[in-house]
C-alpha cells in the first residue's frame, strides 16, 4: 500500500479487479463499433505463456484478487490457443475465469457449439457473453448468436450465458442484407441509444451518425474515474494495458522487468502525490487531471486542426487528437498499439 495515501479520501487510483486479457485483435468482422479497430487482418496474438504469464500477475497484484475473461478480437478464430490457456489456468490454479466473449460467427453447427461449451465449462469458464447489435450482424447472421445462446444455456444455465445486447438479440435482424443508406439509418437510430464507446473506429464511423458539438462543451470534464479509478483494464498479446474504455492509452506494459505492481505503481507515483504540479508531459496526467479539451488545445500548439463542424462526445474528441498525436510521434510511451490507431 502507497505510504502517501491518507487513509480519510478515496483512494485516487484503485487496484484492478477487472481484467480482459485480449486473446488476438483478429476478428472475422470489421464493425463500426469495435473501439479495438479488430478486422480479419489485425494482428498481434497473444501466447498461452504470456496469457498465464499476465494472468498470475494480476491475480497476485491486487489485494482483492483480480476477476479474468478473456475477448479479443474474436477469441474463438484462435481456439486452440483458447482453450489451452483456460486448462492451463485452472491447473495452475489461476482463477476465476469470469467470462469468454464472442460474436458466435463460428456457431454454424450445433455439434461443435455443444463440444466447446462443454469444454470451456469443464475448464473452468463460468460464463459465456455474446455481442449482439446491428453492427455485428453486419457480418454475423443473427440466426447463430440465438442458436449459441440456446445450446449453452442449456448446457451452462442461463444465468452463465449473457448477450450484449438482449433485446437486439430479440427482435434484431441481419442488416449485412441491408443497403448501404438503409444499414446508415438503422445504425445511427441505435448509436443514439448511447451505449458505445465513441473511440477507436467508432470514433471514425458512429460519430458522424450523431450531433456535434463544439470542443469547449466538453471542458471542465476531466478523465480521472476512467483512466486511474476504473478497476477495469485490457491487456493484449504484447503486455500493452490499457484502461478498460480508453483503447489507445498505455497505462504500462508488463514483461520480465515490468510487473503488474511496478505499473500501478508508477501510476499513483507519477499522477497522485498531493504535492506534485500537473503535468502536461504526459497525457495520462493531462487527461486525468482536467480533460481532453486541455490535450486538444496542447496539440493545436502542436499543429493540430481541430474539426470545423465539431465532436460527438468527449471521447470522440480525445481519440481524434490522440491519433493526430500518435501519427505525429508524441507521447510514443502512452499512445499505442498502432493498430487501434488504424481504424
Amino acid at each position: 500500500m502507497p505510504k502517501n495515501w491518507d487513509k480519510s479520501k478515496p483512494m485516487p487510483v484503485k487496484y484492478w479487479s477487472f481484467a480482459g486479457l485480449m486473446l488476438t485483435y483478429w476478428c472475422n468482422a470489421r464493425c463500426a463499433s469495435c473501439y479495438t479497430c479488430s478486422s480479419p487482418s489485425a494482428g498481434v496474438d497473444m501466447s498461452v505463456e504470456m496469457g498465464l504469464a499476465i494472468w498470475e500477475g494480476l491475480i497476485s497484484a491486487s489485494p482483492h484478487g483480480c476477476r479474468i475473461h478473456i475477448s479479443g478480437g474474436e477469441p474463438f478464430g484462435r481456439w486452440e490457443t483458447l482453450i489451452e490457456l483456460i486448462r492451463k489456468a485452472k491447473k495452475a490454479g489461476l482463477k476465476p475465469l469470469e467470462a469468454v466473449e464472442t460474436n458466435a460467427y463460428w456457431a454454424t453447427d450445433e455439434k461443435i457449439i455443444r463440444e466447446r461449451i462443454k469444454a470451456l465449462d469443464e475448464a473452468g469458464m463460468f460464463r459465456l457473453k455474446i455481442s449482439a447489435d446491428p453492427y455485428h450482424q453486419q457480418y454475423i447472421p443473427i440466426e447463430r448468436v440465438r442458436l449459441l445462446a440456446k445450446v449453452a444455456e442449456e448446457i451452462l444455465g442461463a444465468d452463465r450465458v449473457r448477450i450484449r445486447w438482449e433485446d437486439w438479440a430479440r427482435e434484431g435482424f441481419n442488416t449485412g442484407l441491408l443497403s448501404q443508406e438503409d444499414r446508415q439509418r438503422v445504425f445511427a437510430a441505435y448509436v443514439l441509444k448511447g451505449r458505445d464507446r465513441l473511440t477507436g473506429r467508432a470514433a471514425v464511423e458512429l460519430s458522424q451518425l450523431l450531433p456535434l458539438k463544439p470542443p469547449e462543451s466538453f471542458a471542465d470534464n476531466p478523465c480521472w474515474s476512467a483512466l486511474l479509478r476504473s478497476r477495469h483494464v485490457h491487456v493484449d498479446g504484447e503486455g500493452i494495458v490499457c484502461p478498460g474504455v480508453c483503447t489507445g492509452i498505455i497505462l504500462g506494459i508488463i514483461n520480465s522487468s515490468n510487473s503488474v505492481s511496478r505499473i500501478w505503481q508508477n501510476l499513483w507515483d507519477n499522477f497522485v502525490d498531493d504535492n506534485s504540479e500537473e503535468r502536461s508531459d504526459d497525457i495520462i496526467s493531462l487527461l486525468a487531471r482536467t480533460g481532453p479539451v486541455a490535450l486538444l488545445q496542447q496539440a493545436e500548439g502542436l499543429g493540430y486542426a481541430r474539426k470545423p463542424d465539431g465532436y460527438a462526445s468527449k471521447c470522440h474528441l480525445c481519440w481524434d487528437v490522440r491519433r493526430w498525436l500518435f501519427e505525429n510521434g508524441y507521447f510514443p510511451d502512452r499512445l499505442g498499439p498502432a493498430s487501434v490507431y488504424k481504424p
